[in-house]
C-alpha cells in the first residue's frame, strides 16, 4: 500500500477523487479480512486485485491492470491467484458495463442491478466455487 505505483493502480480501479483512494488504502491496512495482491514484473507493479473474505465467500473489491499491460491476461492471473487461495469460495463483484466483458470472458455470470446511480447500470457478477465432490447421482448410462 505504501508503494505509489500500487496506489496508482488501485486508484485506476476506484476512480473518483483521492479521498476514495485514501479510504480504500485504510481498509486494506486495517481490515484483517481484506487482501490486496499486486503482480510485480521487474520491480514494477503491473496489476492489483483487492478482495475481502467472509462467510458468504470472496468479494472482489478492486482489480486493475497498468495501461500498457491491459488485454494480456494480467487480470485473469490475479483472479486465478485468488481462486487458488480460496477454491471453496464463490467469487463475487459489482461492476459497470465498461468492465462487464472482462468478467464474462473470465467465466462469471452477471445479473443486472439496474441503475444504482443515475444513468449508470451496475451488475453483480459471480464465479462459482470449484466443486471438489463428484456428483455420481446422474451417471452416464452409455458407459
Amino acid at each position: 500500500m505504501d508503494d505509489p505505483a500500487v496506489a496508482e493502480l488501485l486508484f485506476a480501479a476506484i476512480g473518483g477523487d483521492r479521498s476514495r483512494l485514501t479510504a480504500a488504502c485504510e481498509s486494506y491496512r486495517n481490515d484483517c479480512g481484506a487482501v490486496l495482491l499486486a503482480l510485480v514484473v521487474h520491480d514494477r507493479p503491473i496489476g492489483v486485485a483487492g478482495y475481502a473474505q467472509d462467510r458468504a465467500g470472496i468479494t472482489l473489491r478492486h482489480i486493475a491492470t497498468a495501461e500498457p499491460h491491459r488485454g494480456t491476461g494480467i487480470g485473469r492471473r490475479l483472479l486465478a491467484e485468488i481462486r487458488s487461495r480460496h477454491p471453496d469460495s464463490d467469487l463475487v463483484a459489482e461492476t459497470d458495463s465498461a468492465s462487464l466483458g472482462f468478467y464474462l470472458a473470465a467465466g462469471f455470470a452477471a445479473t443486472s442491478l439496474g441503475e444504482k446511480y443515475p444513468g449508470v447500470e451496475r451488475f453483480r457478477v459471480r464465479l462459482a466455487r470449484f466443486s471438489r465432490k463428484r456428483d455420481c447421482s446422474a451417471q452416464d448410462s452409455s458407459l
